[in-house]
């Protein structure tokens, strides 16, 4: 089990790596051209690869913290205080990889199921942005009883982001630019929770950052990432009489 979850986590660096690298090309590049299309494609690959990778590994730490962690449990060390400090963590981790399969998952059935949603409406992808929910406040919970700024913001980012998809699918009427601020929404939260993840998990120990330093690098991705989606939301309105009624599933 070890072997496996070293793998797993190799495979979740490698893959979140590219995946830090790629987002830019289909962001950048013409909407709608051949290299946004087939960058994206690839993004969500990696996204697909990253997501599930980390959310097998987290959850075999969560479920066994002192096996695969049996490094960090030193002489003089409470057991019982390190599980539940690696699980709380963990967690947090965890949250970011569902989170991230949810974001890409909806950015790219959205443009495949256009205003006639029944394509969002099966049953393991709404079981998957529910389970934000819940997840979200065990996460929110540990934040504030540990004082964690991060866990507390991700955590409301995840349960936001979970009411918004859902309100998305379920609404009675959309139209193709609310259709395009869903993809090009869900393709920043994904992006966020990524960047977010390095810099947690990865970031600190490449970069040597003080401790107000950390809290920045873990911060910056939301801020920049919010406030990217406003600026697209806002760019993205719809125009009058633009509204479709959406077929019943």
């Amino acid at each position: 089990m070890l072997l496996i979850h070293q793998w797993l986590v190799w495979a979740h660096i490698v893959a979140g790596s590219l995946a830090l690298a790629l987002f830019w090309l289909p962001m950048l590049a013409k909407k709608g051209s051949p290299i946004h299309r087939q960058s994206g494609r690839y993004y969500a690959y990696l996204l697909y690869g990253v997501s599930m990778s980390g959310i097998v590994s987290c959850a075999l730490v969560i479920v066994a913290p002192l096996y695969f962690k049996a490094k960090m449990l030193k002489h003089g060390v409470d057991p019982v205080l390190l599980a539940e400090n690696i699980r709380a963590f963990w967690h947090f981790l965890g949250l970011l990889s569902l989170l991230s399969w949810v974001s890409i998952r909806q950015a790219v059935q959205v443009l495949k199921a256009g205003v006639e949603r029944s394509l969002l409406k099966q049953p393991l992808h709404l079981l998957a942005i529910t389970t934000l929910v819940p997840w979200g406040a065990y996460v929110l919970w540990l934040g504030i009883a540990r004082s964690q700024p991060l866990f507390i913001v991700f955590s409301l980012i995840a349960m936001a982001s979970a009411v918004g998809a859902l309100q998305f699918i379920f609404r009675a009427e959309v139209s193709k630019m609310m259709v395009l601020r869903e993809h090009i929404g869900n393709m920043l939260a994904s992006a966020i929770a990524i960047y977010t993840a390095f810099a947690a998990f990865g970031g600190r120990n490449l970069l040597g950052l003080s401790a107000n330093g950390q809290l920045v690098s873990w911060l910056l991705p939301s801020v920049v990432g919010v406030g990217f989606i406003v600026w697209y939301n806002r760019r993205y309105q719809d125009k009058p009489k633009a509204m479709v009624t959406a077929q019943q599933a």
